[in-house]
């Protein structure tokens, strides 16, 4: 009995790596980020738009037909950015360079990124797909070394175009270091639409 259940395991194992496909690329696209916890001062915070660019990869399991499910990652470099803004207009900006040793009213964080999703490809033509998922980012700050990595999560959607081109959009959120807050922590959240093209496939 052991040895039927590891027979048909087995090829049903070899029946689904045989119909997966591996898709490898490149992505680039923009961001907007936000800040959602506000704990320094009395401040005003405005999203000003990034970008992102890296490699990609996804893992089709093309086993029922058309629609399938699949797993995906990304290595990516991502600029984010926000600014903000003292409600208060008495605080002279020149009195807190004085007091904390620096002012920097457009804050600029450089990450690498290394998100890792699962999700569903709905075959809506014959060259079309729309395809929800969720996933999870492991986040560096590149210019601060010695910092713990980050976690991040959060959900999207892509359209698939034919075998190769894909537009994607997603929202992801984090409790990451910010430098405009008093406990050096905040929830930032950040939009971005992305571009990725499948150069090749095996």
């Amino acid at each position: 009995m052991k040895s039927k259940f590891l027979i048909v395991f087995g090829l049903l194992l070899a029946n689904v790596c045989a119909s997966a496909q591996n898709y490898f690329g490149v992505t680039g696209g923009c961001n907007l980020s936000h800040i959602h916890d506000k704990d320094f001062f009395d401040v005003d915070y405005y999203s000003k738009i990034g970008f992102n660019v890296g490699v990609a990869y996804e893992h089709r399991f093309k086993n029922s037909g058309n629609n399938y499910p699949f797993i995906d990652a990304s290595i990516l470099y991502s600029l984010e950015q926000y600014s903000f803004a003292y409600k208060d207009r008495t605080i002279d900006p020149y009195d807190i360079v004085l007091y904390y040793g620096g002012y920097e009213p457009i804050v600029k964080e450089k990450y690498l990124k290394v998100p890792v999703g699962v999700g569903f490809n709905f075959q809506l033509a014959e060259k079309f797909g729309l395809a929800p998922k969720v996933y999870g980012i492991l986040d560096a700050i590149i210019d601060r070394f010695g910092m713990d990595p980050i976690f991040a999560f959060g959900g999207g959607m892509n359209l698939n175009v034919g075998e190769s081109f894909q537009i994607g959009i997603g929202y992801d959120l984090n409790h990451s270091f910010s430098r405009s807050c008093e406990s050096g922590k905040d929830w930032i959240g950040n939009f971005h639409a992305n571009l990725t093209y499948y150069i090749f496939s095996k």
